[in-house]
């Protein structure tokens, strides 16, 4: 369909203002993907084990039960692109490191004191790479 030549000019930058503003709000589709599982960590010779696989800018599980005391991670990269970390929010050494595609890693460190926290991927959070930890009472 031809543009009408009576708009003009300036309702033709309007049009084309609206157009790419529109296009610019979309959200990525990693974004709309859901944040699916739930686990709690297995008590292996005294310490807390739990294994969080990464891809698709999403954890799996994406919430963590635990208990105040030293917690195991393991990170398994299951996607073909970007490398993944895991890290809990406002503890920096609760970290474990870059995954690639395809590895695995893995960090042990002291959980806080009972309450929720959030754990991310430091390089993807903004892509909504983000899950719940709970750690429970002792």
């Amino acid at each position: 369909m031809p543009f009408p030549r009576r708009l003009g000019a300036p309702a033709l930058v309007v049009l084309m203002a609206a157009a790419l503003v529109g296009c610019s709000n979309r959200e990525s589709s990693a974004n709309r993907q859901p944040h699916t599982g739930s686990a709690t960590a297995s008590v292996v010779n005294g310490v807390q084990q739990i294994t969080v696989k990464a891809s698709n800018f999403r954890f799996s599980p994406s919430t963590i039960t635990i208990h105040p005391g030293k917690v195991t991670v393991t990170l398994i990269n299951t996607g073909q692109g970007a490398p993944h970390n895991f890290s809990v929010v406002d503890f920096p050494a609760d970290v474990v490191p870059l995954a690639s595609a395809g590895q695995t890693m893995q960090a042990s460190f002291t959980a806080p004191s009972p309450g929720r926290y959030q754990f991310e991927c430091t390089i993807h959070a903004k892509q909504g790479q983000v899950g719940t930890l709970i750690v429970l009472p002792g």
